[in-house]
């Protein structure tokens, strides 16, 4: 038997993104909330992440110089995601583009900050793409503002930990090209030594900027969170979710909703054997980057319930390296992969995408090319000029060749036979690759076309940001594998966030966002944040739905 815990109007499965806008808006409508979260730590993969939503139509773009408007998005969501599916139907993404600034509103009346990301949309050169970018985020916090909750606030050390804002973070890549990139850098130290070490601050930007600032205003408004409380089950009454079983402080408890259980625990990320019955292979749990929480429970309890799913075979892909113990180094996005002299190849030495496009797209293309793993192939001229992973530009740490991490060459032929790669193969292709360089047109993937493509790239390096060629040695290697900071499908919901059945009927008092549910922006990443953009605009959707706020 389970212990009666207490009752409340919303309970919400997990503390990521979409859970503090679902809980403010609740108690905003008179109503009570609850946040149960499964490990000791708040914020879930949003405080992990670049703390960057991607909000259409949102005010603090057009009050930026843009010219966006809700047809505008809608063109650019469209010709990017395609078709409507189960999960991104013509009403979701209306809904996304209708209720995400009026999100980003009701959040900044409780007094929450945000600032345009000035991040250009992955695809700005697409119909309704902006360059400006629809992207937003949060100023720096610090995290002792939290008090006795901020050790508990969940961070990644290599992005959400750091005292940069998501604006600035660009820069630093360029810090070996750029004045500017030098001063975001020299900012960073001044916060790192006298805010942080001497004034005893603990600045942080990206993931803990925004889920610091959200759950300081969930602390102030007393909202309760459970946290070491792993749900267990759904209860459900006559066809209707009205709770959750739960393991709380050593005992089995039931909470009760009186008006729906809100699922926003993540996806499958960490659980090998769902990634083995719907990811694409080769997988491995090991190469991704979530909260170790992003077990898939949540998921197959409503899956039990008769859930429909959908594109479970997709994730959120962030091409990654690893060190041959397995040990994570770094992520790959355009920020070192995008930048002049370097290339990435599949093993019959052939690109398969543009290096410096979506990192979704790149993993994507990683399995349609056969390319598990990939060999990103680095000039000489790139690790004297720029940032490669957790390497700083101008030396190569010799602990890192040691290891077999990078490896180091003095011919392309010694570098292709020693990774497996097709030599003759590699050789036509770094010939073909060198002439779009020098003339500035990527012929095959048009690599340095778009303001997303520049953003990442050497100003100085002419006639193309992104393209140098790759004929000085020493060669460099690194394997990049297909990693991920999610799983993209799950739940099939309305534009309501109530989760449907394989014949379209909602299960009553159950609502689901997040990565536990299927993405509304389909297999597609339209710009930075577009996964905890949608997860906060869906659990706004969600709690205004259920107290009856839409009327």
């Amino acid at each position: 038997m389970a212990e009666q815990a207490e009752t409340f109007d919303f309970i919400i499965v997990g503390s990521g993104g979409g859970s503090t806008p679902a809980a403010l808006l609740m108690q905003q409508q008179g109503k009570s909330a609850l946040i149960v979260e499964k490990s000791d730590m708040i914020g879930g993969t949003s405080a992990y992440s670049g703390g960057v939503i991607w909000i259409p139509n949102n005010d603090l773009l057009n009050e930026a110089g843009g010219d966006d408007s809700h047809e505008r998005s809608r063109e650019y969501l469209d010709g990017l995601i395609g078709e409507f599916t189960p999960s991104s139907t013509p009403e979701k993404r209306d809904a996304w583009i209708r209720e995400g600034p009026e999100m980003i509103r009701f959040l900044q009346g409780l007094g929450m900050e945000f600032r345009h990301a000035q991040w250009p949309d992955y695809y700005d050169n697409r119909p309704g793409g902006s360059e400006e970018g629809r992207s937003l985020a949060a100023p720096l916090f610090d995290v002792n503002q939290l008090g006795e909750w901020g050790p508990k606030l969940a961070h990644n050390p290599l992005t959400s930990a750091m005292p940069v804002p998501s604006w600035e973070s660009v820069w630093l890549f360029k810090a070996s090209t750029t004045w500017r990139g030098k001063w975001v850098g020299f900012k960073m130290v001044m916060r790192l030594l006298f805010l942080n070490k001497l004034l005893g601050k603990t600045i942080r930007g990206a993931g803990n900027a925004l889920q610091g600032r959200l759950y300081q205003i969930v602390f102030r408004k007393k909202i309760p969170i459970w946290t070491d409380t792993p749900v267990t089950d759904l209860i459900v009454e006559d066809g209707r979710v009205v709770g959750i079983v739960a393991e709380r402080e050593g005992q089995r408890v039931e909470a009760r909703a009186r008006l729906g259980v809100l699922l926003n625990a993540g996806g499958f990320s960490r659980n090998l054997e769902m990634r083995e019955k719907y990811q694409p292979k080769p997988t491995s749990a090991e190469w991704t980057q979530v909260n170790p929480g992003d077990t898939g429970e949540m998921l197959e309890a409503a899956m039990n319930l008769g859930a429909a799913t959908d594109q479970l075979d997709e994730s959120f892909w962030l091409p990654s390296s690893f060190m041959p113990d397995g040990t994570f180094v770094s992520f790959h996005t355009p920020n070192d992969t995008g930048r002049p002299h370097v290339m990435v190849v599949g093993p019959n030495g052939k690109r398969f995408v543009n290096e410096s496009n979506s990192y979704m797209e790149f993993g994507k293309a990683m399995y349609d090319a056969g390319a598990v793993p990939a060999w990103a192939i680095i000039e000489s001229r790139a690790r004297r000029k720029s940032i490669w992973g957790s390497m700083l530009p101008g030396r190569t740490p010799k602990d890192m060749i040691d290891s077999g991490y990078i490896r180091k060459f003095d011919t392309l032929d010694e570098l292709a036979s020693a990774c497996g790669i097709d030599p003759g193969g590699l050789a036509e292709e770094v010939e073909r690759f060198n002439r779009f360089a020098r003339a500035g047109i990527d012929e095959d993937f048009d690599r340095g076309a778009s303001a997303y493509n520049q953003y990442y790239g050497d100003p100085k390096n002419h006639p193309n940001p992104n393209l140098g060629p790759i004929e000085q040695p020493p060669y460099y290697a690194v394997a990049i594998y297909p990693g991920d900071v999610g799983t993209c499908g799950g739940l099939v919901t309305d534009e309501n966030a109530r989760v449907l059945r394989e014949d379209g009927q909602p299960i009553a008092g159950l609502y689901a966002c997040g990565n536990t549910s299927a993405a509304v922006g389909g297999r597609v990443y339209a710009g930075a944040g577009a996964s905890v953009g949608p997860s906060m605009t869906f659990g706004y959707i969600a709690a205004r739905h259920a107290s009856g706020a839409n009327g």
